[in-house]
């Protein structure tokens, strides 16, 4: 795996190659986290995939800000080229997002929900319902090596999200496309990559780090979603339920997954469990 490097760009056409940007080798075991809806990960164990989604499917749009962008000469300038978007110099690409974030409840409410019935006690809404994955980028580094001797028209990228502010993401793009490279830039790995790798600082707390896939050459691919081969007992290092489900519907779910094949690392979430707290007395007290 090959650290990112803005000297020697790579262009997009050349070999296979897997990347890592702004990864350190002391990172590499540091774990990260994602949250899965609790019907993808059984699919994903199922099946032994993952499935990387293409950034037009985002929910939020700035995420592909290079996408956005026209290019427009400067009025007196001589520029003979009328206003034309960047897009097309942008491979298509895949990509799905991990965090070092150590875990928040912001995070959990954000991609986990659950709505406990009184009269059941179980979650209502299983279809929302999030599980945390842990895993580390050595470990999903590792996937990608194997998804590019196998898949021979892409590159594979891990890499640490950038924030900044909305006008400083417009600007870098401003700087590149005038720059030494032009919009070429984003014909090399490491420019297409890097124009999936930042993001507004509304999601700073996110930390993330992002699985990219970027297509070669040929025809342009606009297939939503690209699913590769994995082990889940190898990629994942643990595995854990919502702390808001009832014991008994964890256990369930708990089971489920290694029917399907998972035999890693099944943790306790007691984030929202009750403690009864003992304190040692030094002396007498009165009564209420």
């Amino acid at each position: 795996m090959n650290k990112f490097s803005d000297n020697s760009l790579i262009p997009i056409d050349s070999e296979p190659c897997v990347m890592r940007a702004r990864i350190s080798a002391e990172d590499l075991d540091k774990p990260i986290r994602r949250i899965f809806p609790l019907w993808l990960l059984q699919r994903t164990v199922r099946l032994k995939q993952l499935t990387l989604v293409s950034p037009r499917e985002w929910e939020d749009p700035h995420e592909d800000q290079a996408a956005l962008c026209m290019m427009e000469p400067k009025i007196g300038s001589g520029i003979p080229h009328k206003q034309r978007p960047l897009a097309p110099f942008l491979a298509p690409a895949w990509a799905q997002c991990w965090s070092l974030n150590p875990g928040s409840d912001t995070l959990l409410r954000a991609y986990s929900r659950v709505i406990i019935d009184p009269l059941e006690s179980r979650n209502v809404d299983p279809r929302n319902e999030g599980v945390t994955v842990t895993s580390t980028p050595r470990r999903l580094a590792g996937a990608l090596g194997q998804w590019a001797a196998n898949n021979k028209n892409f590159h594979f990228v891990v890499g640490r999200v950038k924030y900044k502010s909305e006008e400083a993401i417009g600007q870098d793009i401003v700087n590149i496309v005038n720059g030494k490279e032009g919009p070429g830039f984003f014909r090399s790995v490491q420019g297409r990559a890097e124009s999936l790798l930042w993001k507004r600082d509304f999601f700073r707390h996110e930390e993330e780090v992002r699985l990219i896939c970027l297509q070669r050459d040929g025809p342009r691919d606009m297939e939503k979603f690209k699913s590769f081969q994995i082990d889940p007992n190898e990629v994942f290092t643990e595995i854990s339920f919502d702390p808001r489900l009832k014991t008994f519907e964890r256990r369930e779910r708990e089971a489920e997954i290694q029917r399907l094949g998972y035999n890693g690392d099944l943790r306790e979430d007691r984030s929202y469990m009750g403690t009864l707290y003992q304190l040692q007395m030094l002396k007498d007290w009165p009564e209420p």
